[in-house]
């Protein structure tokens, strides 16, 4: 009888998390974590702005209290982003903006436990995004540190993961986002210690499941899909590409082929999973499912051409979508790797790309966002300048864009280019 019901209840929360990864954690105008409602950096959106400027198409501007590149959060009328300021970035700010007018609703402080060993640049540690599901707020910080408040800005539980286990050491600072599937909050901590995958109940912060990685090094987050039919927790990282099971952490299968140095997040569709890795790395379509070593049984296929180190990428209607760190936009076909087109866009890209079924933004360094149409015959519909630099992922919500600058935060109107 119990393993009866243990059997169940597996199959009820497979079926749950299979749900999650198929359908969006808020509504059609959410985007409550990293790169969307899916994961994936696409919105069901339909209408969304394709002209602006600096002076023109902005419903606000709001100046932040610190460095950042985690992506805002939107949920509702609620904006949320974190930044970091002060001696090596160890004051922690969590803000939370009204979406009509950018003002702000609440705005929270909190001082780090520990400093990344490595800490350099414009990362800082305000790297990862916020997740939310419109009653809380998850935030995680380069220090290790991880803040649970509901959307009024009350702190309900935090955890310092490297008081816990140990020090992060990575010379970039942490930057892997938490995921939140079903009743878990997903974190992926790779570094030069021990690296591990750890799920917590996102009420009370307390363990789940932790599995030790052999990865050492890593900046990407984890991306939970259902290709195969059953859900797959898809996590890159020095060399491989890894599947566990997102209920246990157990690793089902591994892939070879990507670069020392990880950072895109996978994406999915039409059946396989999408992975790349830089530089000179190559990208990846797998075949979900397996056991072991699945590099000569599941890669379908594999090319270099138009990787990019840093952006993760997108797959729309058959079609995956790359631009590089250099400023070269890819398109392959999904089945075959074969290139499709390239474009020289920018001159240098952090900034992953994000849109909808008929529409790309990239957003290079310099501010500058190309809108390109989607298809074989992609087109450059505009080049859109802020004249501040942007080093990260913008959002997308009931149809306005939000750009964060190293400065300030941008709401791009959505109605300011509709007819």
């Amino acid at each position: 009888m119990c393993v009866c019901i243990r059997v169940l209840l597996r199959v009820q929360m497979i079926s749950l998390l299979m749900l999650a990864a198929a359908v969006s954690t808020g509504e059609a105008a959410d985007w409550p974590g990293w790169r969307g409602p899916q994961g994936n950096g696409i919105t069901s959106e339909k209408e969304l702005p394709t002209q602006w400027s600096e002076n023109k198409g902005i419903r606000w501007k709001v100046a932040l209290p610190g460095m950042g590149v985690s992506t805002p959060v939107i949920w509702n009328e609620y904006v949320f982003v974190t930044a970091s300021s002060g001696n090596k970035h160890g004051q922690l700010h969590f803000l939370c903006l009204d979406r009509k007018d950018g003002g702000v609703v609440w705005h929270r402080r909190f001082w780090g436990t520990s400093p990344t060993r490595y800490f350099q640049g414009r990362s800082s540690m305000a790297t990862p995004t916020p997740v939310t599901d419109g009653s809380m707020v998850w935030g995680f910080f380069g220090t290790g540190d991880l803040f649970c408040l509901d959307v009024k800005g009350n702190l309900l539980w935090s955890r310092s993961l490297v008081q816990e286990y140990e020090r992060f050491q990575n010379r970039f600072g942490m930057s892997s986002s938490p995921l939140l599937v079903n009743e878990m909050l997903i974190l992926q901590c790779d570094h030069w210690g021990q690296s591990y995958l750890i799920a917590m109940d996102p009420y009370s912060g307390k363990n789940l499941w932790k599995t030790n990685r052999k990865e050492n090094l890593s900046w990407t987050t984890p991306f939970l899909t259902r290709a195969g039919g059953e859900a797959e927790l898809i996590v890159c990282g020095n060399f491989q590409v890894r599947g566990y099971d997102p209920l246990t952490g157990t690793e089902q299968w591994v892939a070879r082929g990507l670069t020392q140095d990880s950072v895109p997040t996978a994406v999915s569709g039409d059946g396989l999973i999408f992975v790349t890795s830089g530089p000179g790395g190559a990208s990846l379509a797998i075949r979900p499912g397996g056991n072991g070593d699945v590099t000569e049984s599941h890669v379908l296929w594999r090319t270099p051409r138009g990787s990019p180190f840093v952006p993760s990428p997108v797959y729309v209607k058959g079609l995956f979508y790359l631009v590089s760190d250099k400023g070269i936009a890819t398109c392959l076909d999904g089945q075959t790797g074969k290139p499709v087109w390239q474009k020289r866009l920018g001159r240098a890209f952090t900034a992953s790309i994000i849109g909808s079924e008929t529409h790309l933004y990239y957003v290079d360094e310099d501010g500058t966002t190309s809108v390109l149409s989607t298809g074989p015959d992609s087109e450059v519909l505009s080049r859109n300048a802020l004249n501040e630099p942007v080093f990260s992922t913008p959002s997308i919500s009931n149809g306005d864009v939000f750009i964060r600058g190293i400065e300030h935060l941008y709401c791009v109107d959505g109605q300011s280019s509709l007819p």
